[in-house]
């Protein structure tokens, strides 16, 4: 039946109002969600999209990418996570060429974790240089600061520079082009590069960028060299550096009045005077190393926690424990963020509940834990969005298993996304193997009421494979499942993957990974085999169930459900021989595996 006329305007009046609406939809599930609708309305996605994440590891095509996605602003390039060895190590260039020819808009280039060369760095700089306003480069080698010298040369209208983890050991030349070419920048982070020879060229740029520079971090420096530069950088908000000077030296030495963040990695008694007097406006705090003489460890920071009523972001390794934790609960109030990296107890952590009830992500290292604890997380910390506590191997009592916390934890915590429990090592070599920190009754609280978690990372958990089983059966936002010796067997684990879609990777990075198992430890993670491509296309096509059918129609949820265990069985006796296969074997299992897929769609 042909469309009615009154149809046709309806559609054309649906695709105007979609042309308009889409662009103001930022998310990026929500995005992918949208461009499933129709081919129309991905068209239009790949038209309006200004941002974009690609895990090159999965996706291998530049040139299909820039077709339809033409008008990308900000691009971000993503290799292999850490985990991986450097046989999967994966190289730009193929995208630097292709960024060459076409993304004629793009203004913000992120890498990270990818094989970056000198002629990558030049071609970028010569071909899209003067374009670029952002270029952060993270956990990436294979580059000199050769190629850092042509971005310094060509990249003058750079607001954004972060080289993150990037361990350059050669000249200072590229620093001074830097200096002498740059208006404009805003932020340069280089933390993990030496310039502390290069305090004149610091200097020059925070002369030639006195109205744009707001944040400075670097690594080794001495604040003696740079009064110049602080006089200049009159803007300059957020500052890191591991700071090398004597007291002596720094008599009469001022930050900027505008000072809202400081990160330094060693700030003895000698030099805490330089900082107590703007500390009331601080905003962030990284602190790793202090050292007071008053306390019997020297390393108290509470001094600091008292004068700072305004901070919002706070890393620290004090030593005080509970004490430090009752002082920073009592003075900061206004905490989003904290991060505690040395030892405390189940008090301090209900301490820091009650008083820092705006919290929003938390992570802590603790000698013992209890059900009481977390249900007082629950009770006061409603905006919660992250949870990361580590017990040390020198736990003294520890309440396990923490089901009925955990519980209570998650149903007060509602906006929870991240939870990462870690046990350490000595709990099952104490003999806590039948208990672990959470039962199968725990993993089923997760899946009830852990509807918002998007990353979960759990050690020594559950008594059998039926705990596995009931968390496949909830958490639809999961993005990342990490799991730390764990009693569950390989068809299991095989299993979990088929099951639960969102471990697919597509369109965010996520994945299932795991550790050694409880009772069987093998040499490899899941993560790590060859079975990569096979399972997305797999999770990809299960997606799809609903629409199988056959020459005679529908198939039945039975003989989809023996496809489907089938297909299991043959992937769990694959990871079982993986590490003793030769290469003809894999090979012919793979060829099993494909089959078995065909069969299943």
């Amino acid at each position: 039946m042909a469309p009615t006329k009154n149809t046709s305007e309806v559609t054309k009046v649906g695709e105007e109002v979609l042309d308009l609406v889409i662009p103001y939809i930022h998310n990026v599930e929500d995005r992918n969600s949208v461009s499933l609708v129709s081919r129309k309305v991905c068209e239009i996605d790949g038209i309006t999209r200004k941002r974009l994440t690609v895990h090159t590891l999965l996706y291998t095509k530049p040139a299909s990418l820039s077709k339809r996605f033409p008008f990308i602003e900000s691009l971000t390039l993503k290799g292999t996570p850490s985990r991986f060895n450097d046989d999967y190590a994966v190289r730009i260039t193929p995208w630097i060429q292709q960024l060459a020819l076409k993304f004629r808009c793009l203004k913000e280039l992120h890498i990270h974790s990818l094989v970056v060369h000198d002629n990558d760095l030049e071609k970028l700089a010569r071909t899209r240089g003067k374009d670029l306003r952002s270029l952060k480069i993270k956990w990436c080698k294979g580059f000199s600061t050769d190629g850092l010298r042509h971005v310094s040369n060509h990249c003058n209208q750079l607001r954004t520079l972060s080289l993150v983890n990037c361990h350059l050991v050669k000249d200072g030349i590229w620093f001074h082009q830097l200096a002498l070419n740059s208006t404009v920048l805003e932020r340069l982070h280089v933390m993990r590069i030496d310039i502390s020879d290069y305090s004149e060229d610091v200097t020059l740029l925070a002369k030639n960028c006195c109205n744009s520079l707001i944040s400075l971090k670097i690594g080794k420096c001495y604040l003696s060299k740079l009064r110049d530069a602080f006089r200049y950088a009159a803007r300059l908000e957020h500052f890191g550096g591991d700071i090398c000077n004597e007291e002596s030296q720094l008599v009469g030495f001022q930050f900027p009045p505008n000072m809202r963040s400081l990160i330094t990695g060693d700030l003895p008694v000698t030099r805490y005077s330089i900082v107590l007097p703007f500390l009331i406006q601080i905003r962030k705090l990284k602190l790793e190393s202090v050292d007071f003489p008053f306390d019997r460890d020297k390393k108290c920071q509470c001094l600091l926690f008292k004068r700072c009523p305004n901070l919002e972001v706070l890393y620290t390794e004090d030593v005080c424990g509970d004490r430090g934790l009752q002082v920073i609960s009592k003075f900061c109030k206004k905490l989003r963020k904290l991060t505690y990296k040395r030892v405390a107890t189940h008090v301090g952590l209900v301490v820091v509940a009650k008083g820092c009830t705006n919290l929003e992500s938390l992570k802590v290292r603790l000698e013992d834990i209890s059900n009481e604890a977390l249900e007082c997380l629950g009770a006061h910390l409603k905006n919660l969005r992250e949870f990361r506590m580590y017990l040390d191997r020198k736990y003294r009592t520890t309440d396990l298993p923490l089901d009925n916390g955990i519980r209570a934890m998650l149903m007060g915590c509602s906006k929870l996304e991240r939870l990462d429990i870690r046990l350490s090592l000595s709990h099952w070599h104490g003999g806590l193997t039948d208990v672990g920190s959470l039962t199968n009754v725990g993993l089923e609280y997760i899946v009830k009421y852990g509807a918002n978690l998007r990353s979960l990372s759990l050690t020594l958990i559950g008594n059998s494979n039926a705990g596995l089983v009931k968390l496949t059966e909830g958490c639809p936002r999961l993005r990342k499942l990490k799991l730390w010796y764990c009693p569950f067997s390989k068809q299991a684990v095989a299993s979990s993957v088929f099951i639960l879609p969102s471990l697919s990777g597509r369109g965010g990075g996520g994945g299932l990974q795991l550790g050694r198992y409880l009772v069987q430890r093998p040499k490899y993670a899941l993560s790590n085999t060859p079975t990569h491509s096979h399972i997305k296309d797999i999770i990809n096509g299960l997606n799809k169930e609903n629409t199988i059918t056959s020459e005679n129609g529908r198939l039945s949820k039975e003989e989809i459900k023996k496809k489907h265990e089938n297909a299991i069985a043959n992937t769990a006796e694959w990871l079982h021989d993986i590490d003793s296969a030769s290469v003809n074997n894999l090979q012919s299992k793979q060829a099993r595996l494909e089959s078995s897929c065909k069969q299943l769609f």
